[in-house]
């Protein structure tokens, strides 16, 4: 039953009263106790005794103020001490946590009040784990966004992830046209076994998460000795139930369910970030591939160019550069029309491609004129390539109406350092230059410069 709007208010109306009630009704008792009516009914011990029963309500609620009343103090001190530090985090003004020392109460009774204490601290306990957790993520998070190459992406993420899962090591695999391919590893011998492993297959199919005990098919390289781990983790990174890849995580302890449980958070934010990686991979490929050879356009290409120069300067190592393009490509075009000329453009990129090197960057340069700019060749190595291509391309041919159609080339080399050039520009120019002398001594040659 309320009579005000707070609870020591009433309780010290209803103390009052009760200690008035209490006093009206001891000179009864007294006479039950043989104390001579002349004393106990007079009007002085009738209000001798209200006044005993009413300061003795004033020490208890007095009473009741410094012992229960502190303690609701301190909650109440302590919850708006928390809303000031959630205040400054949400405002970025602080990073202060709630700890022990800041946050909680001392549990000193148990009772209620004991109880209370213990909720509260309970509540402050999660809490803490709430804001570290959220705080874990923005940092994931903005880590993550900080990268787009997918490889980068990936070793950043594997090492966050087990850092913050307490694993000793793992993986991250990307899923591309139904395969999988190691992108970053942490501890495991032989990353590339992974990629045929029958569980993460499995993973790809069922979209599910396992958590396999004492696994025997994989062996994680320790820093002396080899041992297995306690538990194996196989977490799908899923966007929009599409499957980019698989992430694996090895503990020497059973992994906590609760990690277990919170990893839902950091794999939200590392499937939108391979997402994103993945579009501007893609975006990137499609800004630099010419769409009817596959090859680089000369914008990208030249760039590389520039790059591989600058890097033979650096390093004085060679640099060789094959500029080659297709003999009376016109007549083609002209006789047998754009769209079987575009063929013999593809069968040529396609040729050019098998005949160089891993490493060697083939590009379109213009209509039927390609480059090819081979890093470390000299010019014997650059002769022998052009050699290859002009042979391939002479030995091949394709079919138009049960025509074969023939087509050859006409190659010009330059080396770098053998040429005393400034830049790559130079390169190309001089690149050019032996090309025409390569059309102007018959065609079907190659001609260095």
């Amino acid at each position: 039953m309320r009579i005000t709007k707070k609870v020591f208010y009433d309780l010290a109306i209803f103390m009052i009263l009760l200690g008035t009630a209490i006093g009206i009704a001891f000179p009864f008792f007294c006479l039950a106790l043989d104390v001579p009516g002349e004393i106990a009914l007079t009007p002085s011990f009738f209000i001798a005794c209200i006044l005993a029963g009413v300061i003795l309500a004033s020490l208890n609620i007095g009473l009741a103020r410094k012992i229960v009343g502190s303690r609701i103090t301190l909650l109440s001190w302590k919850m708006k001490h928390i809303e000031t530090i959630l205040a400054n985090r949400r405002e970025g003004i602080s990073e202060e946590e709630c700890g022990p020392d800041n946050c909680m109460i001392d549990v000193d009774s148990e009772d209620e009040l004991g109880e209370s204490a213990n909720s509260f601290n309970s509540l402050v306990t999660a809490l803490s784990e709430v804001l570290e957790l959220n705080s874990e993520i923005q940092l994931f998070s903005k880590m993550l966004t900080s990268h787009l190459e997918i490889d980068v992406l990936s070793h950043e993420a594997l090492n966050q992830l087990i850092k913050n899962t307490g694993a000793i090591g793992g993986a991250i695999l990307i899923e591309k046209s139904g395969e999988l391919t190691v992108k970053a590893a942490v501890a495991i011998r032989e990353p590339g076994l992974l990629e045929k492993n029958e569980r993460l297959l499995d993973t790809m199919k069922t979209h599910e998460r396992q958590i396999i005990s004492f696994p025997a098919d994989i062996i994680i390289n320790g820093v002396i000795v080899d041992f297995q781990p306690k538990e194996l983790l196989v977490e799908p990174i899923l966007y929009k139930n599409s499957l980019l890849g698989v992430l694996i995580l090895v503990c020497s302890v059973p992994f906590p369910a609760q990690t277990i449980s919170q990893l839902k958070f950091f794999n939200q934010e590392l499937s939108l970030a391979f997402r994103n990686a993945i579009t501007h991979e893609q975006m990137t490929r499609f800004a630099a591939i010419d769409a009817l050879t596959g090859l680089y356009n000369r914008r990208f290409g030249i760039r590389r160019l520039k790059e591989e120069f600058n890097r033979a300067i650096r390093s004085s190592m060679p640099l060789s550069l094959l500029m080659f393009d297709i003999d009376h490509f016109k007549i083609v075009n002209d006789t047998y029309g754009h769209l079987t000329g575009d063929r013999v453009l593809a069968n040529l990129s396609r040729i050019a491609l098998s005949s160089i090197r891993e490493g060697d960057i083939l590009l379109r340069y213009g209509g039927e004129e390609f480059l090819c700019v081979l890093p470390g060749a000299g010019l014997d190595d650059a002769s022998k390539i052009a050699e290859r291509i002009r042979i391939m391309v002479m030995n091949s041919h394709i079919e138009y109406e049960k025509q074969d159609i023939k087509v050859t080339v006409s190659i010009g080399a330059v080396t770098y350092p053998r040429e005393n050039i400034d830049n790559s520009d130079q390169l190309i120019k001089l690149a050019d230059e032996a090309l025409y002398d390569a059309k102007n001594t018959g065609r079907n040659r190659m001609v260095s410069f």
